[in-house]
């Protein structure tokens, strides 16, 4: 039921026209790229979301619009990482992947990617994905996933923050990223901790920290 009225907030959203980026391509972007850019609201758009269920109030709901530039990119992947042995390791499933679809049309609408949770710091991020192509999938996040190594831990969260306009096909780009403390302490933290995680004091002082990322990719066969 959640799952529904989280997809009907946002394709609400989408059909009056007031979901926009945060910012808008200036020059026209290369051929064969995509458009990724995180999404802000207004209260008026927040306070919808709100009445149809979504808790929108700080690091508990993130939204993010892609759309394609003339690409040969046919699929969309989403992979959940955990930081372990000092190092970026895909989360259990395929290569870390939770979500991927293919055979799509990337060029026409503009899909979306969010993520929300409804519970405290230590809760599970669920993730919805609305498709160009119309098409849609819910991925609810799995009880104890990350609830006994974060019990009673201090959580960060950094989000993508600017619009990349012309991203290329098969770069695996971060999103999200969570990172656990055992002391109230605040280490400043980006995305770039997954590119970079050793110059990321936050990733390397934290107890448990997780990633999620997305890549468009062109599968001949998928």
């Amino acid at each position: 039921m959640k799952a529904m009225k989280t997809f009907a907030a946002l394709l609400a959203l989408a059909l009056v026209g007031i979901l926009s980026g945060c910012g808008q391509t200036k020059t026209q972007p290369a051929d064969n790229t995509m458009h990724l850019a995180p999404v802000e609201f207004s209260a008026e758009q927040a306070e919808l979301l709100q009445l149809a269920g979504v808790n929108t109030t700080a690091d508990r709901f993130f939204l993010y619009e892609f759309s394609g530039n003339h690409t040969e990119a046919n699929g969309t992947e989403i992979c959940h990482y955990i930081w372990k042995d000092s190092q970026w390791m895909p989360y259990k499933r395929r290569d870390g992947l939770v979500s991927g679809r293919y055979a799509q049309d990337l060029n026409g609408e503009t899909g979306k990617i969010a993520f929300h949770r409804d519970g405290d710091s230590n809760s599970d991020f669920s993730i919805e994905v609305h498709y160009p192509d119309g098409g849609w999938s819910h991925l609810k996040g799995g009880p104890g996933a990350v609830s006994d190594p974060t019990e009673g831990r201090f959580a960060t969260i950094s989000t993508m923050e600017e619009p990349i306009d012309d991203l290329a096909v098969g770069v695996e780009t971060p999103i999200l990223i969570r990172v656990f403390h055992k002391q109230d302490t605040i280490w400043p933290l980006s995305t770039d901790a997954f590119s970079a995680p050793e110059s990321s004091e936050a990733l390397q002082k934290s107890s448990y920290a997780e990633a999620y990322t997305v890549k468009f990719v062109k599968k001949d066969n998928p």
